[in-house]
C-alpha cells in the first residue's frame, strides 16, 4: 500500500516539472521551485487512485493530475503572500515570495493557474471530457469555490456560523472537483457523480477540520510551516470556535459518512480508501 502511494507520488513529482527549467529565467525558476518542493500530492493522488479503482491506467492521465496539483500550488503561493496569510515557510522551505520576491510570486501563481489549463487541454482524452473537466475544476476554484472561500476567510470577523461555509468553499470544493474529474474519465453516471460529489465535500470539510486541529496541536518541524497562528490572527479555525472534542467527533462523522457514500458506489480500492483515512487522521 505505502509502496504504491510512494511510487505514484514519485511519478507525479517527476511529471510535474517536465518541460520546466530552473535556469530559464526568474519566472520559470520560481514555478520550478514551487513545484519541486515536496508535498503530499493529495489531490493528484486522489484523482489517479480513483481512476485505478475502475481498472483504468492512471499513468495515462498524468497531465490532468499534474494540472490539479498546479492549481493547488498556485493557491499556496498566493495564500502565503504578505497580503494574505504572510507565511515565510511552506513544506519546510522558504515560500516563493521569500525565495524570490512578491511580484514574482504573484506572477508565478498566475502562470501556474494558466499552465494547469494548458496541461488539461493537451491531455489525451476526448475533447468533450476535456471541456467537462475544465468546467468542473473552474467551478471548484472560482467565486463559488476556492477563491470565494478565501475572501470569506479574509473577511472573517468571528462569526462561527460561517466557518464551515469557508471550509466547504476554500478547501472541499477543489477536493470534490478532483474526484469529479476522475469520474469524467471513468464514465460515472449522473447519479453516481452526485454521490461522489457529496463524498468529496464531506471528506474535504473533514480534511480542513483536521488541518485546524493540526494548527492547534501540531509540530511545526513535522508539518513544515508555522503553526499556532490562527488564534493570534483570529482565523476561522473550527477548533477555536467549536472546541476540540466537538471537532474530533465531527471529523469521525465526516469520515464515516464518506465511507458510507463510497460504499454506495462500490469503491473499495485500498489505496484510495487509505488516502481518505490519511486526510482526516494525520497521525495514523
Amino acid at each position: 500500500m505505502k509502496d504504491y502511494i510512494k511510487n505514484l507520488t514519485m511519478k507525479i513529482d517527476e511529471t510535474l516539472v517536465e518541460g520546466l527549467e530552473s535556469d530559464n529565467g526568474v519566472l520559470e525558476a520560481a514555478i520550478h521551485y514551487a513545484l519541486s518542493v515536496k508535498g503530499k500530492r493529495l489531490r493528484p493522488l486522489l484523482f489517479l487512485t480513483l481512476i485505478d479503482a475502475y481498472n483504468m491506467n492512471p499513468l495515462a492521465y498524468m497531465d490532468i493530475a499534474c494540472a490539479i496539483e498546479c492549481i493547488h500550488t498556485y493557491s499556496l503561493i498566493h495564500d502565503d503572500l504578505p497580503a494574505m496569510d504572510n507565511d515565510d515557510f511552506r513544506r519546510g522551505m522558504p515560500t516563493v515570495h521569500k525565495k524570490f520576491n512578491e511580484a514574482i510570486a504573484l506572477l508565478a501563481g498566475d502562470t501556474l493557474l494558466t499552465y494547469a489549463f494548458e496541461r488539461i487541454a493537451r491531455a489525451k482524452v476526448p475533447p468533450e471530457k476535456v471541456v467537462s473537466i475544465l468546467r468542473i475544476l473552474t467551478g471548484g476554484i472560482g467565486k463559488d469555490g476556492m477563491a470565494g472561500g478565501q475572501v470569506l476567510d479574509l473577511e472573517f470577523a468571528g462569526n462561527k456560523d460561517v466557518i464551515f461555509k469557508i471550509h466547504r468553499m476554500k478547501t472541499a470544493r477543489l477536493i470534490s472537483a478532483t474526484l469529479l474529474s476522475a469520474a469524467e474519465i471513468v464514465g460515472m453516471s449522473s447519479q453516481e457523480k452526485e454521490i461522489l460529489a457529496e463524498a468529496g465535500i464531506t471528506i474535504g470539510i473533514g480534511f480542513q477540520m483536521a488541518d485546524d486541529l493540526l494548527d492547534i496541536e501540531g509540530d511545526e518541524k513535522e508539518v513544515g510551516k508555522k503553526l499556532h497562528k490562527d488564534q493570534d490572527n483570529k482565523s476561522p479555525n473550527s477548533v477555536l470556535y467549536y472546541g476540540r472534542d466537538f471537532i474530533i467527533k465531527e471529523i469521525d462523522t465526516a469520515y464515516n459518512k464518506t465511507l458510507a457514500l463510497l460504499e454506495q458506489l462500490n469503491i473499495d480500492f485500498p489505496p484510495f480508501l487509505y488516502l481518505m483515512e490519511k486526510m482526516v487522521y494525520r497521525s495514523k
